[in-house]
């Protein structure tokens, strides 16, 4: 006997898809910004210093000399020639004390007196070293105020664009199923 046969035959569905995929763009902008910086306030003072020259040995050497000077070396001159007349005065009389002696002490003592001996001299010329110099420094006073930089910001959102991806199906093989009977 023969018995028919049920046959089935089935045919899956197959899905198929298609992936647009998404885009995203992220930016940055720099941001805006400026600084200065300020000069800082600075006062400075200064005192004049003291310069001081002094040039009387320098005149002096070039006889130029100031009155109290002059009448000081006067003096001293006039003190010597006085102390040389009195030595020369003893002298003299020392001699003609004794003139029995011999000699001729009147006659030696008119040509002694009677000469004109006198020296003049005049100074040289200025040396360098003749004048003094000092110089006496003021002190300086400084102040200083620094100023604080002006730093301006202004900062940039950032820019961002997004575009969705697209995900689509198909049905690409339909399902089917066949059933037969086979004897």
């Amino acid at each position: 006997m023969n018995i028919p046969k049920l046959q089935v035959q089935t045919t899956q569905a197959r899905l198929g898809h298609q992936v647009d995929g998404s885009q995203q763009t992220i930016r940055q902008p720099k941001a805006e910004w400026s600084i200065q910086q300020p000069a800082a306030e600075m006062n400075i003072r200064q005192r004049p210093g003291k310069l001081t020259i002094d040039q009387t040995k320098a005149w002096n050497n070039i006889d130029l000399k100031s009155v109290a000077k002059r009448s000081d070396e006067l003096a001293a001159d006039g003190r010597q020639l006085l102390l040389e007349g009195i030595a020369r005065m003893a002298r003299e009389g020392d001699e003609l004390m004794k003139i029995e002696n011999g000699g001729q002490p009147i006659p030696s003592h008119g040509e002694e007196n009677a000469k004109l001996d006198f020296t003049f001299a005049p100074g040289g010329l200025p040396a360098y070293d003749l004048v003094d110099l000092s110089y006496e420094a003021a002190s300086v006073e400084m102040d200083v105020e620094p100023q604080k930089p002006v730093i301006q910001v202004q900062p940039q959102k950032p820019q961002h664009t997004y575009q969705p991806g697209k995900v689509s199906f198909q049905l690409e093989q339909h399902p089917d199923v066949q059933i037969d009977w086979k004897v």
